[in-house]
């Protein structure tokens, strides 16, 4: 993986833990062998994250490139675009790639907690 992520400002890290609006939600599914894709949509970079936890029964169906455009554009963090368009690039599988994104993610939904002073029990309670 790349380098660590600069810490966000305070301002960045209110996008980065915030739902996004309705309009501006990243298209995204499931996929099962049983039932093909399950179409859905995620509104945060939190819901992102849980979306991209490895799943031994399902799979995270998702254009990588429209994620990272989603992460310059709606959150307007383009130092996790970047990360995540790094990340997938270098990724040697699909899997590995979505891996790698939920990793990169999840350090920065830790950073930006950490700068607006949240710990793991406030994000517990948002969620």
């Amino acid at each position: 993986m790349t380098a660590a992520l600069p810490l966000p400002t305070a301002e960045l890290a209110g996008r980065i833990l915030a739902p996004c609006r309705y309009a501006d939600r990243l298209p995204a599914g499931r996929f099962t062998s049983r039932l093909g894709i399950a179409r859905g949509t995620v509104r945060g970079l939190p819901e992102l994250y849980l979306y991209l936890t490895p799943d031994e029964s399902t799979l995270p169906a998702v254009s990588f490139e429209r994620l990272a455009d989603w992460i310059e554009r709606v959150v307007a963090d383009a130092e996790l675009a970047a990360a995540a368009r790094a990340a997938t690039r270098e990724a040697a599988s699909y899997v590995d790639g979505c891996i790698a994104v939920h990793a990169l993610v999840g350090a920065r939904l830790a950073q930006a907690r950490a700068v607006l002073g949240q710990t793991d029990a406030d994000a517990e309670v948002r969620a």
